[in-house]
């Protein structure tokens, strides 16, 4: 038998022939954690990516390009951020988005700023992120933010005296609105008279803070954690004070809050970066489709995510040949959200509206 021997012309006419195939599709990677009870925000942030991705796909992609979507589970855990990121990247994807959680994000960050890969997160917001000019981009209010609203809301309530709940395997981000809204809350007045942490992976151990906050006789609670443990604490803590007002973090908002909390939510109030009872057209559009293909409400994680992965899409459509996708970010800064515009500084921070909702009857309610 003859060897083949590939000669110039032959290697030309192959070259040519796969341009003429289809464009190679656009990576993108999803960070988030998709198992156990405190799932429930990376579950509906990726649900609102597929979603988006699978619309721009029907319409013909990203100039000419098909996009696939590359998910990673990070656990829950700073370690399992990095080891996403790292997955991904060698699967070659453009960006990222994700992570929903800030611990996550500890172990994610040095590892997109060292490959110099741009990730999106729908929800992070401790302040160790805010001012750091790297590769991280968040959609969502910072810890600082928040904390000043949640503090001036509770002035207002008459509110004096409050105690916190939290979860202690999310301290990047709770210990950083602990701490500024303690001296948001002192400069108005207020005292903060305890904070406590909870591990739901203890036995008895949400049993045991419902009865330690609910003995420091506060006048309202916040607690800082995913829904399913939010509902759970509010049972306990009813179990020993019916009077004392609730309040829970957007972390907490979903339909297993209402599904498990029972009327120990009711009245609770909560602090949102997005408004689920807008009567846009864009907004309607989208929560009706959400609902007939996810059988859920769109909640503040599905609409950040969707506004993350559309500025994706508006950044790589008008890519320069010599441009990157961060530079490209830096440069516009200002895009068009589902219902907010996503503006980002020049460290790559954004903030949000924060508007208020309360449980009434099992279903949330703007307040």
């Amino acid at each position: 038998m003859r060897p083949y021997v590939l000669t110039p012309a032959v290697a030309m006419f192959l070259l040519q022939l796969a341009a003429c195939g289809d464009p190679e599709v656009i990576r993108l990677g999803f960070v988030g954690r998709l198992e156990g009870r405190a799932s429930e925000i990376s579950i509906a942030s990726l649900s609102a990516v597929r979603m988006a991705v699978d619309a721009r796909n029907e319409a013909g992609g990203i100039n000419g390009r098909q996009i696939r979507v590359f998910v990673r589970d990070d656990h829950g855990t700073a370690e399992g951020g990095a080891e996403a990121a790292r997955s991904l990247i060698s699967e070659g994807v453009e960006a990222i988005i994700g992570p929903n959680l800030s611990v996550v994000a500890g172990g994610m960050v040095p590892v997109i700023n060292e490959a110099e890969i741009v990730a999106i997160s729908p929800t992070v917001a401790s302040q160790y992120f805010v001012g750091q000019d790297d590769y991280f981009y968040r959609i969502n209010s910072s810890t600082h933010e928040v904390a000043k609203s949640y503090a001036k809301h509770c002035i207002d309530a008459g509110h004096q005296k409050v105690a916190i709940g939290f979860d202690g395997k999310n301290q990047l981000y709770s210990m950083n609105l602990i701490h500024a809204f303690d001296e948001a809350f002192t400069a108005l007045g207020g005292t903060l008279i305890e904070f406590r942490e909870f591990n739901s992976t203890i036995r008895g151990d949400i049993p045991r803070l419902a009865i330690e906050l609910s003995d420091s006789n506060p006048d309202a609670l916040i607690l800082l954690a995913n829904a399913v443990d939010t509902a759970l604490l509010a049972q306990q803590i009813r179990k020993h004070d019916t009077e004392v007002a609730l309040l829970a973090s957007q972390w907490a908002t979903s339909d297993s809050l209402l599904t498990l909390g029972g009327g120990a939510i009711d009245g609770i109030t909560l602090l949102q970066a997005y408004d689920g009872f807008d009567k846009s057209e864009r907004y309607i559009a989208f929560g009706d489709s959400y609902s007939a293909r996810f059988q859920s409400s769109p909640r503040f994680a599905s609409i950040a995510a969707y506004d993350g992965v559309t500025v994706l899409f508006s950044v790589i459509e008008n890519l320069a040949e010599d441009e990157s996708i961060k530079s490209s970010i830096d440069a516009i800064g200002r895009f068009q959200g589902l219902q907010q515009i996503v503006e980002f500084d020049d460290f790559g921070d954004s903030t949000r509206k924060i508007t208020t909702i309360t449980v009434q009857e099992g279903k949330f309610i703007p307040k």
